[in-house]
């Protein structure tokens, strides 16, 4: 085999290695910037879309605990007015490890001061275990429309990726600037260099672009087993967002190698 050969074989293989390490870094970026972020999270969970869907199924219910106590619904309503537990906080919980459901005594308590404060302006009798096992019923359905839960295998999964994303992300970036280096060892003459990096970095692009394109159209579909499912649809675009993100660093990093290409080749044919 002779040396030219012999280089394009090395650099070929280079592209390969160079494109691999391009994925492990872009990858691991975009899972560990843009997936497992609690700030890029909260504005998918978060949303107005989310939190009117939310609301309204708050409303729906919360006429059961009205036909049960006989409190207008628009009395547990105003609990919305109030300082409660937000999704942004149960966002920072599946981060953080913690607990994402929302219910616990101090909710029971804000609605129960709520019915007893309805009670008492209507000079109504009440039963005082009766209007706590209410305010439990409400806060359930609260809870229960607001809070994200079986959040367990979504937070081990934040929780492994933070410990190993630096890791990832460390070792791909390594990988390609070794492989420019060697590529530019192997081709000495300026113009044949650029050609060959211009190659791996178009091999870099296009794995990066159908990664992420692939990614973005897998998240749609994929069984991400939180609820209500309101929250596990957010999620779903919040990762397909993502690789399209990674598709777009991609597509650029593609076009412009090939538009270096094609003005090599367009001097080499003129030359």
């Amino acid at each position: 085999m002779s040396l030219t050969k012999s280089r394009k074989v090395l650099s070929f293989i280079l592209s390969l290695l160079m494109a691999a390490g391009a994925l492990m870094f872009f990858s691991s970026q975009t899972i560990s910037q843009l997936m497992i972020n609690e700030n890029v999270a909260a504005r998918f969970l978060a949303s107005d879309s989310v939190n009117n869907a939310c609301l309204e199924n708050f409303k729906d219910r919360i006429k059961a605990v009205e036909a049960a106590s006989g409190i207008p619904s628009r009395v547990f309503e105003t609990v919305l007015n109030k300082s409660t537990p937000s999704v942004e906080s149960s966002v920072r919980n599946i981060f953080s490890g913690a607990d994402t459901y929302s219910y616990n005594d101090d909710l029971v308590s804000r609605f129960e001061d709520l019915c007893i404060e309805y009670l008492d302006g209507n000079n109504m009798d009440y039963d005082k275990a009766q209007v706590h096992n209410t305010a439990v019923y409400a806060a359930q359905v609260y809870s229960d429309c607001f809070s994200i839960k079986d959040s367990s295998q979504l937070s081990d999964f934040a929780a492994d990726v933070k410990d190993d994303h630096a890791k990832f992300a460390s070792v791909g970036l390594l990988i390609v600037v070794v492989c420019i280096m060697l590529i530019s060892v192997l081709f000495s003459q300026k113009s044949e260099r650029g050609r060959a990096l211009a190659s791996s970095f178009s091999a870099v692009g296009a794995s990066v672009f159908l990664t992420g394109a692939v990614g973005a159209v897998v998240s749609l579909s994929v069984d991400i087993r939180i609820t209500p499912q309101i929250y596990a649809d957010a999620l779903k675009s919040q990762a397909a967002a993502s690789f399209c993100v990674m598709a777009f660093f991609g597509a650029f990093i593609l076009a412009a190698a090939t538009a270096f290409l094609v003005k090599y080749y367009q001097k080499k044919k003129k030359g």
